[in-house]
């Protein structure tokens, strides 16, 4: 049993597609971007200069048994003002605590002598949001992670302890909450509010405005650090081709941009039942599924500090669902709020949401 640090593209690629060897035969697990994610373990993901990325993997013999990968960021941690190091993109196969403890002690040996005095597990603004913690028999929705159960246990024998939960909101939607919805937005618009669709004749823009937008709002939110415009423009410019303009929303007062949101089609409900195809190769049979799509997703939503507690949160997301409703969707999540994050969790029911996934953030100190 050896942890190998991995440094050549044919490693990563084979990193990548370990998953797969674990997902075998699973029915809810949906593929991962393969040339995001091997970019990614390259350095070449957009996290910028003062990012250290090193993927491990564990093997025996010439068998992969488990993946994880350390960053080291320099933009977090004088944002936070505390040397915090990061383990994402874990897999392994089950039955493997000797070669699970091996991979995450030497990734945790590569933190400490990069001079980390705490490591997070499983979450990294812009790149993994949390391990799932249940519904395990249900397809996730867009970015969201799957993993086995077990991963639990491996990661807590590692003596890793539970930092924080997170959920994930569903709305049923009705004729009664499209109503309870038009009234947040006339609400808001009364008050001086103007929301405005994005412009995707001119995205690079509106990316701009986004990001700054982003940064600002999510100052000081656990786990968020400033992240460089090339992030946000993988959200938008990357993804055009798959988001809908009336779903992404600005808010904007005196024709200053104070708030957004950014959602979109539950793209996993039409990448699912692909099952890895390419779908470049495949195109027709993927634009099928995209058309049959009926659940959307509100990721991230911010409105700045000043402009809190003016109802401007509550009308971007209305607006964004109605959207939604429009074009036919009987479902919509918001996602993912933390367990203390009280303010969204109440914005959250007030648009009609329930909590059916539940998520976890995993830390050690070094």
């Amino acid at each position: 049993m050896h942890v190998r640090r991995l440094s050549t593209r044919e490693e990563f690629d084979r990193y990548v597609d370990f998953a797969q060897e674990v997902y075998r035969g699973n029915q809810y697990w949906v593929p991962t971007d393969k040339h995001h994610l091997t970019n990614f373990l390259a350095g070449e993901a957009g996290f910028g200069p003062g990012s250290k990325i090193q993927p491990f993997w564990v093997e025996e013999g010439d068998k992969i048994l488990a993946t994880v990968s350390a960053l080291n960021d320099e933009a977090y941690d004088r944002h936070w003002d505390e040397r915090m190091g990061h383990l994402l993109l874990f897999e392994a196969f089950p039955d493997q605590d000797l070669a699970i403890n091996s991979l995450i002690n030497g990734a945790c040996e590569w933190l400490q002598a990069n001079g980390c005095n705490a490591a997070r597990m499983s979450m990294l603004p812009g790149l993994q949001l949390p391990l799932t913690i249940d519904a395990y028999d249900a397809v996730p929705t867009v970015f969201h992670s799957f993993n086995p159960s077990y991963y639990h246990s491996y990661i807590k024998n590692s003596r890793f302890t539970t930092e924080l939960g997170a959920v994930q909101y569903q709305i049923q939607f009705t004729p009664e909450l499209a109503g309870r919805y038009r009234e947040m937005v006339r609400r808001a618009t009364e008050n001086g509010v103007s929301l405005r669709s994005w412009d995707f004749d001119h995205l690079e823009e509106e990316t701009e405005i986004f990001a700054a937008l982003g940064n600002e709002t999510f100052s000081a939110h656990f786990g968020f650090m400033p992240l460089p415009i090339a992030v946000y423009r993988g959200l938008t410019m990357d993804m055009k081709d798959f988001l809908l303009d009336d779903l992404t929303v600005f808010a904007e007062v005196d024709g200053e941009a104070v708030g957004f949101v950014y959602s979109m089609p539950d793209l996993n409900q039409a990448l699912h039942p692909m099952r890895g195809k390419a779908v470049e190769e495949h195109f027709e049979e993927f634009q099928s599924y995209m058309k049959a799509i009926d659940h959307g997703v509100l990721l991230i939503i911010g409105v700045k500090r000043d402009y809190r507690g003016r109802g401007i949160n509550l009308a971007l997301a209305a607006k964004s669902y109605l959207a939604m409703i429009d074009r036919g969707y009987k479902t919509g999540s918001y996602t993912v709020v933390l367990d203390d994050n009280w303010p969204s969790r109440r914005t959250a029911e007030k648009l009609g949401g329930r909590v059916t996934r539940n998520f976890v953030i995993y830390r050690k100190e070094l």
